[in-house]
């Protein structure tokens, strides 16, 4: 069975490879068929509980609560600790969420699959994400039992979406036709440019914000409700949000209990507040900032294409802007890309499902689809200046390259201990300095002196670092790879003694 699986910040949805067709799998929950699970976690009477357990216990008011995971991990190394989960680190978390997962779909899914049958399934990440991200997610799936065969670029696997239903009328534009994917989801923002030859998809260029999306729009609105922000009123602005439509003109927030994070909450007797009314005009004001920030990112992308000779104003070139993400349905989203955009823009029938589907098609060998991925984030290290006291930012590998690659750096040390810093980042400022969302990694040691060769790595870290001249005898290699799934690793090897380390850039420390 082969699935197409997005984990999602609010939603996680998964589309089925049957017989040609790409079908969003539904859910039993308690009677109720649902077509996603939801990305909450919470504490119950001690235990982790995920998924549709987790809802429910946040709407009762459940301590303990994580309302997104997804968002949550993104900020973490793989072995960090979740803040209020008792020790529980960021990837036993996701694990914890996609063995629910798959449990569901194997017992609680409208999915027929036969007893031992392994699900494969393609999967993706936030175009923008850094390769522990990518690292963590495809970790979690393998240990959850599932088997990856892929992992794209959640943009990308929209643009899949799209041609697979319009490939005909694409057909009939410019041969340098492509799409813009504007998706704006519960945790982040991606605008990529994807190129659409036939069955071949190309990831022209990204752009893109770490932690922009709809759980930020859910946090205005209960600021501008004057509510306090909690998992629990978060998840009720969430769906006062998603009621909404273009002639709305006010917010009905629904609060619950009087005291949702106490025991009382269970009690049937407590007394529920009244909806309150909120004023769009006050909600759509304070989002336009942010709305704002997509755009301008938008605009880097335009810009970007614009350097590589494609025009994104003539519509012989261009697809369309295509929104996804369940953020993209916020209306005030939707009428600033309308000013903007006008009838370029093109929203996904199922805006919550297109990247599941997407994933789905590009999991089908029937589909014959072609995908070929490029970096989306700069990667480099820090590395110590000609004077031997300042530090200088050395990036490795650019933003736009062609993935897989691999890059290789030669020199001589001239200290018996090699301490490297590393970090990626969305941009490089003009002096070539690392900014905006930067995600640093845990130093890497190796050991130049020969005489250190089989020292242990934490031995290394706490080991003086010291300058000597007869070390230049050596010569030392550093081999980078990105692989097509985004994740990074290193060989440090000394030529000249002929031992080596390698490193999974975004592993466990």
């Amino acid at each position: 069975m082969r699935l197409g699986i997005d984990f999602g910040t609010t939603r996680t949805v998964v589309a089925a490879v049957l017989d040609g067709r790409h079908p969003v799998v539904a859910f039993d929950d308690g009677g109720e068929f649902r077509e996603h699970v939801p990305g909450t976690a919470a504490v119950c009477d001690g235990e982790l509980v995920v998924g549709w357990a987790a809802a429910r216990a946040l709407a009762g008011g459940g301590g303990g609560a994580i309302r997104s995971i997804k968002r949550v991990v993104s900020a973490l190394a793989p072995d960090e600790p979740v803040p209020g989960l008792g020790g529980t680190t960021a990837l036993e978390l996701v694990v914890a969420f996609l063995a629910d997962l798959r449990t569901q779909l194997l017992t609680r899914s409208n999915l027929e699959v036969a007893a031992g049958e392994p699900l494969e399934v393609m999967v993706a990440v936030p175009a923008n994400s850094a390769s522990r991200q990518r690292w963590l997610t495809l970790e979690a799936f393998r240990r959850a039992g599932f088997q990856p065969v892929g992992l794209l670029n959640e943009p990308t696997a929209a643009a899949v979406e799209l041609a697979h239903r319009h490939l005909g009328d694409l057909a009939k534009r410019s041969p340098k036709r492509y799409v813009v994917v504007y998706d704006l989801g519960g945790g982040t923002f991606d605008a990529s440019a994807v190129s659409l030859e036939g069955r071949s998809f190309d990831l022209i260029a990204s752009e893109g914000v770490a932690r922009l999306g709809g759980d930020d729009f859910d946090e205005l609105i209960l600021e501008a409700a004057g509510v306090e922000v909690t998992p629990f009123h978060l998840e009720r602005a969430r769906e006062a949000k998603e009621a909404l439509r273009p002639t709305s003109r006010k917010l009905h927030l629904e609060l619950g209990p009087e005291r949702p994070d106490t025991p009382s909450a269970k009690d049937t007797s407590s007394t529920i507040r009244e909806p309150v009314a909120v004023d769009l005009h006050l909600v759509y004001e304070r989002a336009q900032p942010l709305i704002d920030r997509t755009l301008e990112h938008t605009e880097l992308l335009m810009n970007r294409l614009r350097d590589r000779g494609i025009d994104p104003d003539d519509p012989r070139e261009l697809g369309g802007i295509y929104l996804v993400g369940g953020a993209a349905a916020f209306p005030a989203v939707g009428k600033a890309l309308r000013a903007r955009f006008g009838k370029k823009l093109q929203l996904a029938p199922q805006p919550f499902a297109a990247t599941a589907v997407g994933l789905a098609i590009a999991a089908d060998p029937g589909a014959s689809v072609i995908i070929r991925e490029a970096i989306t984030r700069h990667f480099g290290v820090w590395r110590e200046a000609e004077d031997g006291v300042d530090k200088v930012f050395d990036p490795l590998l650019g933003k736009g390259a062609g993935a897989p690659a691999v890059v290789e750096r030669r020199y001589r040390p001239t200290h018996t201990i090699g301490h490297l810093r590393f970090l990626e980042c969305g941009a490089l400022d003009e002096g070539g300095q690392p900014v905006q969302d930067i995600v640093p990694w845990a130093d890497v040691y190796f050991p130049y002196d020969p005489a250190l060769a089989s020292a242990p790595a934490g031995d290394l870290g706490r080991m003086a670092s010291v300058r000597r001249t007869d070390l230049l005898a050596n010569e030392i290699a550093e081999t980078y790879t990105y692989a097509a799934d985004g994740t990074i690793s290193v060989t440090i090897a000394n030529l000249s003694h002929a031992y080596a380390r390698t490193f999974s850039l975004g592993a466990l420390r």
